[in-house]
């Protein structure tokens, strides 16, 4: 498994690792021989137990309790985990939430702690591990799909993502230079527990027009994110429906929109039908 291109990292920082993608990806660099600091609201013992079980030939895994919003918090929990696993090769921001709704009937308050969450936590996560990341080093923030074509109810999520995107392109160009890499990860949607909230409050036209992308298992979509890491990739997008939708979103702009339209069309269509019959 230890086929990164630059070597194996030796010490990585993962946040949002308590679960999900982060969760996922903190065991495959834990196999892959990495001692992982795990930065997140909250991470349990059992948890802690059965990630040390991974653990061989001095490897450690230590977790920090810290809110992603909380730029001194963040610097100082990373300022912690360099001193005790040391400076960090590899680091990826996996902390994020999810909220959905027609702009109209979208609170403020849920746009804020979106954009804070998704976007403000990717700044604080990328400028907490790059004080200590040395040239050499491989940087990955976790965007979406939705950070490269908007859909349904995603008025919060995808400007917050877009803004990811943006954010990795800048730290890209500046950070070459340096001898560090950069990553955006840029999924389709992922059965993690995050989605499995979404789907109970969300829109069913949401779910139609992002059929078209597909839903990948985690540990697949895993596997295709750990594929393009380790080969220092910039934008990594697994699966092939996943990536045919942002070639569409990115080239064929008015052909994924009348997509989108037809699917949105249908969508509130049936909603309207299942009213009447209601």
């Amino acid at each position: 498994m230890n086929n990164w291109k630059y070597g194996c990292p030796q010490v990585a920082f993962v946040s949002g690792g308590g679960s999900g993608i982060g969760l996922n990806l903190s065991r495959a660099l834990l196999q892959d021989g990495a001692s992982v600091a795990i930065f997140d609201l909250a991470v349990s013992d059992a948890l802690l137990v059965e990630l040390r079980q991974l653990c061989r030939n001095g490897q450690r895994v230590k977790s920090y309790t810290v809110d992603i919003t909380d730029p001194e918090a963040v610097d100082e929990a990373m300022n912690r985990a360099a001193a005790e696993l040391g400076a960090p090769d590899f680091a990826v921001n996996c902390a994020g939430i999810l909220r959905t709704a027609v702009f109209s009937a979208l609170r403020y308050e849920t746009f804020e702690l979106t954009v804070r969450v998704n976007l403000i936590g990717s700044r604080n996560f990328a400028a907490g591990a790059l004080r200590h990341m040395q040239p050499g080093g491989h940087l990955a923030l976790t965007a979406s799909l939705a950070g490269i074509c908007g859909s349904y109810t995603h008025a919060a999520y995808s400007a917050s993502k877009f803004g990811v995107v943006g954010l990795a392109e800048v730290l890209r160009t500046e950070l070459k230079p340096q001898g560090i890499h950069v990553s955006v990860i840029c999924p389709g949607e992922i059965q993690t527990p995050m989605l499995a909230e979404e789907r109970k409050v969300g829109s069913p036209v949401t779910e139609l027009v992002n059929e078209f992308a597909g839903v990948m298992p985690v540990d697949k979509a895993v596997q295709g994110i750990l594929k393009g890491l380790r080969q220092r990739q910039y934008m990594i997008t697994p699966g092939f429906r996943a990536r045919l939708t942002r070639a569409l979103a990115r080239k064929a702009t008015t052909l994924f929109h009348w997509i989108v339209d037809g699917k949105v069309a249908q969508g509130l269509a049936l909603e309207r039908r299942k009213a009447g019959n209601a």
